[in-house]
């Protein structure tokens, strides 16, 4: 009745490992499901988003309405279009230091069990990002919203809004609850008229104030987009909008961090340079004085890419490579093996951050692509690699890290790519003198 739905829960990875050495770059598990694996075959899936394929999608099952689904992704790029410059570097910096003090609020000494550490620092740090001053209480929320809607991305077979199960219900009040404290606090700073935050929420409510002042940003120095034709977004938007960023910011980046911590805690001779390169940095450094740690945190996003499966709805009859597909159908690709090919890559297993140093070892076309590409390529890109590159650079100078764990560290395939239960021990260092 289920078709391959039991085995490939069972091990997501191994499964489509198996069938892509039995069946090759392209294949089908089920009936309205395909898996591709080639660089082209992923490129064009990606590039093809808002067209032919959508990304939107619910962990609760319900009938395909992809035109529907297609006029939530305009409404999405239009929002996007206007908070694209909520990333300039004024905003950015502003965030970077208040993200200091985020770091050392929420990553303290002692036995540490790493994941649910570093959840708590995104939580709070994609809050401030967003809200700043406004943030009160929503780390906590978003936290039970994305605990909410883990159990239910971990099945394949998707529960109706309807089913009378505690998951459902759990995950209907949470995302309730997340909406509605979203809508407080966008009402709340329209109504005061205070569009001066250095924050996302303050790029949003400017946004399209007015023609003059829309066409002034876009044209900044930081080559940011402006508001699509200066119209000022509505309140719904900019609620959906942010729950979207804070949903995507909170889990993923989360992941890699943990990511980082294991191979800081394996690669003593990764660590030692990391070391090096923090100790000539200032507190809050610029990414253009971390090139090493740069690299290093693009080597891990490599390696274990946290969204390692990704997947597309057909939103009109077409063909990929060759395959017919009907509106409704999937299309996935697993990140995680397309950055490990062998074919692609060399000692593909190896963590290398020189790799990312030699301007003339430049990977193959659409073989890395961590934060997606195409269309709805993540709009978090620099502002996840700026805290990615902080947060490395203050665990280094500021901690020494050992670990606790004996046997070799499993990755979970289940939802995001994870390292099941990675406990560490972090101790701060004595402050240097004059520091």
């Amino acid at each position: 009745m289920f078709g391959n739905t039991e085995e490939y829960d069972r091990d997501r990875y191994a499964f489509l490992e198996r069938c892509h050495r039995e069946y090759g770059d392209i294949f089908s598990f089920d009936a309205r499901t395909i898996v591709v694996s080639s660089p082209d075959q992923v490129h064009a899936l990606l590039t093809r988003t808002n067209g032919d394929f959508l990304a939107e999608n619910s962990p609760l099952a319900g009938s395909v309405d992809t035109e529907q689904m297609a006029a939530d992704a305009e409404l999405w790029t239009t929002t996007r279009r206007a908070g694209w410059q909520g990333l300039h570097r004024r905003v950015a910096q502003a965030h970077a230091e208040r993200l200091r003090e985020i770091f050392l609020g929420t990553v303290g000494d002692g036995e540490t069990d790493v994941l649910p550490t570093m959840a708590d620092f995104f939580g709070r740090a994609t809050a401030d990002f967003c809200l700043s001053a406004d943030a009160a209480g929503v780390p906590e929320t978003l936290a039970e919203n994305v605990a909410a809607i883990d159990p239910l991305s971990r099945d394949s077979l998707q529960l109706p809004p309807w089913w009378p199960s505690r998951k459902v219900r759990r995950f209907a009040r949470s995302r309730k609850r997340l909406l509605t404290l979203m809508a407080d606090i966008v009402r709340r700073r329209r109504t005061a008229g205070d569009s001066s935050a250095e924050d996302l929420l303050g790029v949003l409510l400017a946004a399209g104030a007015s023609n003059a002042a829309g066409a002034s940003n876009a044209a900044g120095d930081e080559g940011d987009e402006g508001p699509a034709g200066g119209r000022q977004l509505s309140d719904l938007q900019i609620e959906r909008f942010l729950r979207g960023i804070m949903l995507a910011a909170l889990g993923v980046p989360a992941a890699a961090l943990t990511w980082i911590v294991y191979e800081l805690s394996t690669r003593p001779d990764v660590l030692a340079r990391l070391e090096e390169e923090a100790a000539s940095a200032g507190e809050v450094p610029v990414m253009g004085d971390l090139p090493y740690t740069e690299a290093f945190v693009k080597e891990v996003l490599r390696l274990w890419p946290p969204t390692w499966l990704i997947g597309r709805t057909v939103r009109r009859e077409t063909e990929l490579d060759g395959w017919r597909l009907k509106t409704g159908d999937q299309v996935l690709f697993s990140l995680y093996r397309l950055h490990r090919d062998p074919r692609w890559w060399s000692d593909p297993d190896r963590l290398l951050p020189e790799r990312w140093l030699d301007p003339r070892a430049v990977p193959v076309r659409h073989t890395y692509l961590p934060f997606g590409a195409g269309p709805r390529v993540c709009v978090g890109t620099q502002l996840g690699m700026m805290q990615l590159t902080l947060a490395t650079s203050w665990l280094v100078s500021g901690m020494s890290i050992t670990p606790s764990h004996e046997a070799a560290i499993v990755p979970d395939f289940s939802g995001l790519l994870v390292p099941r239960d990675l406990r560490v021990r972090l101790e701060r260092r004595a402050v240097r003198q004059g520091a």
